[in-house]
């Protein structure tokens, strides 16, 4: 009687064993290369992504208008003449002495000065750039900043207007 129990236990056990064994050994369907050869990855023409300009995301019109707490600017589309985007900011001009962008969650203009005695330069590009007055530009929300530091906004705002 102990015979047969034991015969019953070990062909249970292999049993169980055998089913483990086929079930890990069907779950790797993936084919693996020899260890001694090279695999080639090559990638066709139809896996690269289509080439976009940065203006496929920006408004198409010639002017656009920002509505800000002191009232709606309408402007030039500077989305139009951007030079490149980043996190979520659009710069609009960038060179040795400051650089202009435009954030758009905040609805923000940025004027970061990297020679302090450019600002008034900076200010008219920026003008130039959306085609609008010092009236219209005040109305905007404009931060300027030389270094690390916040100069305030637009120098001919008195106060926000």
């Amino acid at each position: 009687m102990k015979k047969i129990f034991y015969i019953i236990v070990v062909l249970a056990v292999a049993a169980v064993g055998g089913g483990i064994y086929f079930w890990f050994l069907s779950s790797k369907n993936v084919p693996q290369p020899p260890q001694n050869q090279q695999t080639i990855v090559s990638q066709s023409t139809q896996d690269v992504p289509p080439s976009y300009s940065i203006t496929d995301t920006f408004p198409k019109e010639d002017k656009i208008t920002i509505g800000t707490a002191n009232g709606s600017v309408e402007m030039n589309n500077f989305y139009k003449k951007a030079i490149d985007t980043e996190e979520g900011s659009v710069i609009l001009t960038d060179n040795n002495d400051y650089e202009i962008s435009y954030d758009r969650s905040a609805s923000k203009f940025y004027i970061y000065l990297r020679n302090p005695g450019s600002r008034s330069k900076a200010e008219s590009e920026l003008l130039n750039i959306l085609g609008i007055g010092q009236k219209e530009a005040c109305k905007l929300d404009v931060s300027v900043a030389a270094g690390q530091t916040s100069v305030g906004n637009l120098s001919f705002c008195t106060a926000r207007q």
